[in-house]
This record gives C-alpha cells, sequence and structure tokens, in this order.
C-alpha cells in the first residue's frame, strides 16, 4: 500500500475550497439520526499541484457517500466516469494495519468496528482505486481522471515496495517512461539535453502513451491488479491457500502446484454466504462461499479483518 507514515505534509487542494486544517483524520460531532463524521480523505492529485492532498468530508450515512462527495467535488479531477472503481482504505500511521472500508459501511459501525482500537489521530483514509476491470486500459482511456489516478498510485506502489528489487534495465525503462511523461510538453531534443539520457523509444511518446507503456511494462514483475489474503480452504480436508481477489473476481492460487507466475487457479463464485467469527480473541474466522454457483466451500482466516478486506 502507498502513502508514508506522516499527515502533516497532506495539504488541501485550492479547488476544493477548503483551507489548512489540523493533523486529525476525523471528528465526530452530533448530528440528526446518529453519529456525524468529518473525515480527512487523502488522495494524489493529477492537476500541476502535484503531491499529497486532502479534502474534508462531513459524513452521516456510508463510504460511498464519503467517495461521491470527493468525486463531485473536482479535487480529483474532472469528467470521472468510472466512480465505482474507487475504495477508502483505511490505514494505521503506526503499524502496517489496513483496512479497505466496505461500501455500506455505516460510521456506527466504522467506530466500533475499527476506530476505537487506536487513537483518532493515527489513523488515515486514502482514496485508492481499487476495484479494477478486466481490460482497465482500453477503458480507463475514456476516462483521463482515473488513468492518471491510478497510474499515480501504481508507480507509487512501485516504489515504495518493488524498485529496489527489480532489475537495473527494468528500473531504466520505467524511469524513462515516467520522464518523458513529466516533461510531456518538451520536444524529444530538448528533452534529451534535460535528462542527458539516451531515451531510446520513449522521446516520441505522448503522455498517455508513456502511461500504458508504464502499466505494461511493469506487469513483467509486480502484480498491481490483484490482491491475495493467506487462508484456509476447508473441505473435508484443509489446504493452505491464498485467496486472491482481482478483475476476474475471486480465486484460489496453491503455489505449490504451480509456480508463482502461473499458479494453480479455482474461480469462487461471488456470493459470501455468511461469516462466522471466532469464539475468543484470536481464533480462527470462517467465510462461507459458494465455488461454481453450486459447490460449498469453507475459507479459514486468522481475523476477521483478512475477511472483511478481501470483500
Amino acid at each position: 500500500m502507498s502513502g508514508d507514515s506522516s499527515t502533516l505534509s497532506w495539504k488541501v487542494v485550492a479547488t476544493c475550497g477548503q483551507s489548512e486544517s489540523s493533523d486529525t483524520s476525523q471528528t465526530t460531532v452530533a448530528g440528526d439520526g446518529g453519529p456525524t463524521k468529518i473525515i480527512k480523505v487523502c488522495f494524489t492529485s493529477n492537476s500541476a499541484n502535484l503531491g499529497k492532498n486532502f479534502k474534508l468530508v462531513r459524513c452521516h450515512e456510508g463510504m460511498t457517500n464519503i467517495i461521491s462527495a470527493v468525486l463531485s467535488s473536482g479535487c480529483v479531477g474532472p469528467n470521472i466516469q468510472h466512480s465505482l472503481c474507487y475504495g477508502l482504505l483505511l490505514k494505521h500511521l503506526k503499524s502496517a494495519e489496513v483496512h479497505w472500508l466496505h461500501p455500506n459501511l455505516t460510521v456506527s459501525e466504522l467506530q466500533l468496528r475499527y476506530e476505537q482500537q487506536h487513537l483518532e489521530a493515527e489513523w488515515r483514509y486514502d482514496l485508492r482505486i481499487r476495484y479494477i476491470p478486466a481490460d482497465f486500459i482500453e477503458k480507463f482511456k475514456e476516462d483521463r481522471t482515473t488513468l492518471l489516478y491510478f497510474y499515480q498510485q501504481v508507480r507509487s506502489d512501485y516504489m515504495q515496495h518493488c524498485a529496489s528489487k527489480v532489475s537495473d534495465g527494468m528500473a531504466l525503462q520505467l524511469g524513462c517512461l515516467e520522464i518523458r511523461r513529466f516533461y510531456k510538453d518538451m520536444n524529444p531534443n530538448g528533452l534529451e539535453k534535460k535528462s542527458n539520457y539516451e531515451l531510446l523509444e520513449y522521446s516520441c511518446l505522448k503522455e498517455e502513451e508513456c502511461v500504458v507503456k508504464f502499466f505494461t511494462t511493469l506487469a513483467d514483475c509486480y502484480d498491481y491488479i490483484q490482491e491475495s489474503f493467506t487462508c484456509q480452504l476447508v473441505q473435508g480436508w484443509s489446504l493452505a491457500v491464498d485467496l486472491v481477489v482481482g478483475p476476474e473476481g475471486i480465486r484460489q492460487r496453491n503455489s505449490l502446484l504451480g509456480s508463482m507466475k502461473n499458479p494453480f487457479h479455482r474461480d469462487f463464485y461471488m456470493e459470501t454466504k455468511r461469516v462466522l467469527p471466532g469464539t475468543k480473541k484470536g481464533s480462527p474466522t470462517a467465510l462461507t462461499t459458494h465455488s461454481n454457483h453450486t459447490q460449498l466451500l469453507v475459507v479459514v482466516t486468522l481475523n476477521i479483518h483478512t475477511v472483511l478486506n478481501s470483500w
């Protein structure tokens, strides 16, 4: 997951009509019909105001309303067509703890399930693209804001989690693509002088072509469209597997039966029947689901949060 451990550097975007705010990520106020929260949603801007920004959102309903408020404000960018691809990630700044917030999660459930576990100032809400279409490059070409937002997200994740592990050749290719994209208005001759690089064939690419080439190149060494969760598959027997969530749905991956690049997969029917929490703290949680529309399976995880994050 991307992002640093400090919220002090996050600034309000001018187009949001906000002013500088404090470091707290949320505030609870009284409201009719239940608690109302003012939540600071952090995001990456695609405008000339590069870097980390946030918008304050008043919320008394579900997480979907928070996302809609941020996207409709224009802070992220104009003419967003794939708003359902966005999600909210709740991140604890002093640990590796992260939680995807279900779109139907209410403010009361948010407080009860997550926020009581740590101090308010230790939480951060990140707007991220999570629900990725199988042909996302073609679909996002119709939605430039979402395409560039996803690019910034993937680039940030790559720099944080993968950049130190790739080959020099791969790092050079990706770096050249980012230079060309960043200096998109500079002609090839000027760009070559600016960078002191022989920029191969990338010097003539346009911004969106650089973005697409970055995605396709990075896919050879970094899986940025799927999430995996370690669990056990139970069906009269028990098998340790990874539950993989991606554009193709929910799938089983067993690396023992195939290479990590081409692992064994089994498709799941994406309907959760029920969640059975453990009887005591730290005990396993069972998630029952259907495979191929007919077969009942039980997926066992170490805690309830792994199950909720996989939805």
